[in-house]
């Protein structure tokens, strides 16, 4: 990975869409049915990153450093429309994963997945990074050069006020 050795903010123009999925393996010698599930976890975030005009930003791998048994994919996504039409797509490796996991676990507790979907406005966030690659945020915007003395509240001042003046 590329070090950008100095502190960088990410910029997006528009709105976009902070999706958490993930999976906790509650029995781990239940191998058949939670490797099936992060398999295809993996297969997803691949067939999406080869769609042509792909509504998927950034996904990045994270595992708990509290409970390694709970992979996360942190995902930066266009809009909620695309996420949601992706997940109802028949055609498209999420809904039959879906229908297959249910069948498999039939909510006997082995394996957990759940999600958390973030809806933000044009200009409503703030990130920072020091020393770092693109990374989440960073990676699906641009990443901008900040001065030193910026602090949060100025950064989402600053973010609003160009804003204001684009639209």
């Amino acid at each position: 990975m590329d070090i950008k050795a100095a502190r960088y903010t990410a910029e997006y123009p528009a709105d976009f869409v902070v999706f958490f999925i993930g999976m906790r393996i509650n029995k781990i010698w239940r191998v058949r049915e939670w490797v099936p599930t992060l398999r295809a976890a993996f297969a997803m975030v691949k067939e999406l990153r080869q769609l042509p005009e792909s509504p998927l930003l950034e996904s990045r791998t994270m595992i708990s450093v509290r409970d390694w048994r709970v992979p996360l994919f942190i995902q930066y996504w266009r809009s909620f429309d695309e996420l949601e039409a992706w997940a109802r797509n028949r055609d498209l490796r999420h809904r039959p994963a879906q229908t297959e996991f249910f069948r498999r676990t039939a909510y006997n507790g082995n394996v957990g997945v759940f999600h958390e979907t973030f809806r933000v406005a044009a200009g409503e966030f703030e990130a920072i990074y020091a020393n770092m690659p693109r990374i989440l945020l960073g990676s699906a915007g641009d990443f901008v050069p900040l001065r030193a003395s910026a602090s949060a509240r100025d950064r989402l001042k600053a973010r609003k006020a160009s804003l204001s003046a684009r639209g």
